[in-house]
């Protein structure tokens, strides 16, 4: 029974550290002297035992809150816009915006058969809020939308955030042996007759529903974008970042004489039914509206601080 009380003391104590001392996972891991997954676990445990409960006023159904949903959609002729309350608690925005993104997504994928995930922190942290017993919502089958990045990041990893989600629901999944990034168009040109890719492409035109990730320019990880566009970026005043794709205010996606990227074509992207765009507290307005002017969003899940500053 003392093991008991001091296992529930423990988790307490290192929940107060996140949630009312704003600290870092890391951070924590550091005070208490465990890994920062043990401490990401120990946090889920104290959700689950009921030990933290999280309160949303749901100002979603607010009348200014719909209005502004409103605007957004005749603006930038989108299907709809699922505006998350925000928080000035850095560690608990992120909470909510994951968990309110994981919900809408649950219902827009219904009665769906095809889902392609792209990449980002953002994106993995909504999937692994993916609880087993919620394993009857996502049937059919997942795929990647691009290759995997040569970085140390899981969730660049597309083929790992695929296994992941196909674990823990009814999904089977399609994944791609192939990196995002070749070395030469003859490199491209020779993945593109592998089967592999023939196999993905034939689901890239065929996808229901695609959830990508939309960042600024620049961020990281960087993705070799001098290798791959040399100043093009910087002279043409890139903004922000979808999958692979760079972009500038007005919505041109922007090219490089060596971009030989392995990804959803903006064609096979375009005929997707639902693509839903991810975008966090953290994305800048000039981001958000060059995504979002590139045409290829039908609905996007938007932090309600950057809602009101486009």
């Amino acid at each position: 029974m003392s093991t008991d009380n001091e296992k529930i003391q423990r988790l307490i104590s290192i929940a107060k550290l996140y949630y009312l001392e704003n600290m870092t996972q890391s951070e924590i891991a550091k005070i208490v002297g465990v890994s920062r997954p043990l401490i990401s676990k120990f946090l889920t445990e104290a959700r689950e035992l009921g030990l933290v409960k999280i309160e949303i006023n749901d100002i979603l159904k607010d009348n200014v809150q719909e209005s502004r949903s409103e605007e957004l959609c005749k603006k930038y002729n989108l299907k709809d816009v699922y505006i998350v309350p925000s928080s000035s608690n850095k560690n608990l925005n992120d909470q909510i915006f994951m968990d309110y993104s994981l919900e809408y997504i649950f219902n827009q994928y219904k009665n769906s058969q095809i889902l392609g995930i792209g990449w980002g922190n953002t994106i993995g942290g909504i999937l692994e809020r993916i609880d087993s017993k919620d394993r009857h919502i996502f049937s059919g089958t997942v795929v990647p939308l691009i290759g995997n990045a040569p970085v140390s990041h899981r969730n660049y990893h597309t083929n790992e955030l695929i296994r992941m989600l196909s674990e823990k629901t009814n999904l089977i999944s399609k994944y791609l042996y192939l990196p995002f990034l070749c070395s030469s168009n003859i490199e491209k040109e020779m993945f593109l007759k592998t089967e592999n890719l023939r196999e993905v492409s034939y689901y890239w035109n065929k996808i229901d529903c695609s959830i990508v990730q939309i960042r600024n320019f620049p961020s990281a990880p960087d993705l070799a974008t001098e290798a791959r566009f040399g100043k093009v970026l910087q002279e043409e005043k890139a903004v922000g970042i979808f999958l692979s794709y760079y972009f500038d205010i007005n919505g041109n996606i922007l090219k490089g004489e060596n971009d030989f990227s392995i990804q959803i074509t903006l064609e096979s992207l375009k005929s997707n039914k639902k693509v839903i765009g991810i975008i966090n507290k953290r994305v800048h307005p000039s981001a958000v509206i060059g995504a979002l002017k590139t045409g290829f969003f039908t609905h996007i899940i938007i932090d309600s601080d950057v809602a009101n500053l486009i």
